[in-house]
This record gives C-alpha cells, sequence and structure tokens, in this order.
C-alpha cells in the first residue's frame, strides 16, 4: 500500500496521483539495453526503477503530500489551505513531452518541489482547485437556525 493511501483521514481523497513521465523510464529501459553489458546499464536501470517505486507526490483533498526514500522515509506534506504559491517548471522537451516539476510553497518557510511528473499542469490546476474549495468552505457561514415564533 502506498504511503499516501495509508496516511489518508477519514474525509480526505486522493485527486491524483503524480507517476513518472514515460521519457524517463525510456531512459530507464535504454540504459539496461545499451549499456547492460557492461553492467552499468543494469546498475542504472536498477537505480531508476527503485526511485520510482519509492517516490511519490500526490494531493488529496486535505494535502499536498511528497515521500521518498527505500530504507529511510522523508515526507512533506503541506495543507492545501496553508498554500500561497505554485510554480511549474518545465523545459524545453518538458514542454514537448508533457512533463515537469511544480514547486509548492506554504506559509513560513514550507515548501514541496515534486520530482519530474506527467502533466504538472493538471496538477498545478488541481492544486488551485482544491486551495479555492477550501478556503470557500472556510469563508462559508454556519447557517442560521430560525427564530422560534411564538403563537398566541
Amino acid at each position: 500500500m502506498s504511503y499516501v493511501k495509508s496516511s489518508l483521514g477519514s474525509d480526505e481523497e486522493i485527486l491524483m496521483v503524480a507517476r513518472f513521465p514515460w521519457p524517463y523510464h525510456v531512459v530507464a529501459w535504454g540504459s539496461l539495453i545499451l549499456l547492460g553489458i557492461v553492467g552499468v546499464g543494469i546498475l542504472i536501470w536498477a537505480l531508476m526503477l527503485i526511485h520510482f517505486a519509492t517516490t511519490e507526490s500526490a494531493l488529496t483533498t486535505r494535502r499536498v503530500v511528497y515521500k521518498k526514500g527505500l530504507f529511510t522515509r522523508e515526507t512533506m506534506e503541506l495543507g492545501v489551505s496553508t498554500v500561497e504559491q505554485i510554480e511549474l517548471h518545465q523545459g524545453f522537451w518538458g514542454r514537448i513531452f508533457g512533463f515537469g516539476v511544480v514547486e509548492v510553497s506554504g506559509t513560513g518557510d514550507s515548501e514541496i518541489r515534486t520530482h519530474p511528473m506527467a502533466d504538472p499542469v493538471k496538477f498545478r490546476r488541481l492544486v488551485t482547485d482544491a486551495r479555492a474549495a477550501d478556503r470557500a468552505v472556510a469563508v462559508t457561514p454556519a447557517q442560521r437556525a430560525e427564530p422560534a415564533h411564538a403563537h398566541a
């Protein structure tokens, strides 16, 4: 079970799990095929697959979550209500093949920089939407009870 799924709150849902873009998988398999004979390709391939399997970036209705690590675990979580800025970093090849890195900054010094992900524009849009939905819930006035009128 993934870290994100195992850490969900009772009223929390996963909106998006970021996945590594396909060019990264091509590099891993290409290394195995082209450099596997000399052994270096096997090492590169294995390290990349371990990285793919042990790194998670996700957005839930309440948090932006980033987790990495095989033998140790490092997690960073940022509540959507504290998000102040979202940056998208896409180079030339990222624009061509639809991948990039999203950097989410919150109040104080909190910051999450995701791994390179496929469809980072969608991730950024969903963070913005989750933030707006969270703020709409926070500012919605409580429903007022109608005053009881005494009938004579």
